[in-house]
């Protein structure tokens, strides 16, 4: 082990002190990019694999980049993306503040002085703006750099779950028949009442907390979800999508959320944090925490 003399006493350096500015890159969560030539390519974020095409290679980095960004900017950290060109694969560092850099073979990277921030052009007005940005500044539309093709479109419409199958009455010829074999001389049929279902109370980093039915939909502005109660919420990066998630309680009391194909997707915050499957409800424990673009949301059921 190295050391230094101060006034006579000799001091022991730890060796592996981490050399100042560097910073680790986690390996959760796995952003891996494929590019092509042609302007088309891949973008595969925790094994969901999602098309990309642009109108250039250098539009279709820059859409991509843009697309770490913005999950950089949910996690409030750096993120590795790895990126496929040409047969050689590149591991990057995707900064919330829009820088890129390489990583190093121990897995760092260095503090990000002196570097820019690239730039794309909107999909819809071609002005020039950064990867940062959310919505353009000058046709507002969202995700102005997005090169992702349909899987990550908001959805036209919401398709309201299943209706429940019909109750079948029994026949009251059938019943007279059972009285008579039983030798019974009235039967009553009753009815199980079903317990009502606890209430949801929910908080956000966006706004003040809400009290609801067992049964919302949210979103910035939801469309509606027959049997769901549409919550509007304040999204300020506008990363919320218009209609994200539905969120309940179920008949056994456990609390399930489903993400409706939103653009952003949902992140649980559990450790480690997972992203949830589009279009699969998943049951979280009672006040877990989830982020859905830049929206946090605790979710607990009322008492």
């Amino acid at each position: 082990m190295a050391g230094s003399r101060r006034g006579g006493r000799t001091r022991a350096v730890n060796a592996t002190q981490p050399v100042p500015g560097l910073h680790r890159v986690p390996e959760w969560p796995r952003l891996a990019a494929e590019v092509t030539a042609d302007g088309t390519g891949t973008l595969t974020v925790n094994g969901q694999r999602r098309a990309c095409a642009a109108e250039s290679v250098a539009a279709l980095r820059t859409g991509m980049i843009a697309r770490a960004v913005a999950i950089a900017t949910q996690l409030r950290r750096p993120i590795r993306l790895d990126v496929t060109e040409d047969g050689r694969t590149h591991a990057l560092a995707v900064r919330p503040e829009g820088y890129v850099q390489l990583v190093g073979a121990d897995g760092t990277i260095p503090a990000a002085d002196g570097l820019s921030i690239d730039e794309g052009r909107c999909r819809i007005c071609r002005r020039l703006q950064p990867v940062t940005s959310t919505t353009c500044v000058q046709c507002a539309v969202d995700e102005p750099l997005r090169v992702e093709v349909a899987p990550l479109a908001e959805p036209n419409a919401v398709t309201p779950p299943p209706a429940a199958a019909p109750i079948t009455r029994p026949n009251p010829i059938e019943l007279r028949a059972l009285d008579e074999l039983h030798d019974v001389e009235q039967t009553r049929l009753t009815r199980r009442a079903t317990p009502a279902r606890p209430a949801l109370r929910l908080a956000f980093n966006t706004q003040r907390s809400v009290s609801a039915g067992p049964r919302v939909v949210i979103g910035r502005n939801p469309e509606p979800v027959a049997g769901y109660e549409p919550l509007s919420i304040a999204t300020p990066g506008r990363m919320l999508s218009r209609t994200h998630a539905t969120i309940a309680v179920d008949d056994a009391g456990h609390i399930v959320v489903t993400d409706l194909d939103s653009a952003n997707g949902i992140e649980l915050q559990s450790t480690p944090p997972r992203w949830l499957t589009p279009g699969h409800p998943t049951t979280i424990p009672d006040g877990s925490t989830i982020l859905l673009g830049d929206v946090e949301c605790t979710i607990e059921k009322a008492q």
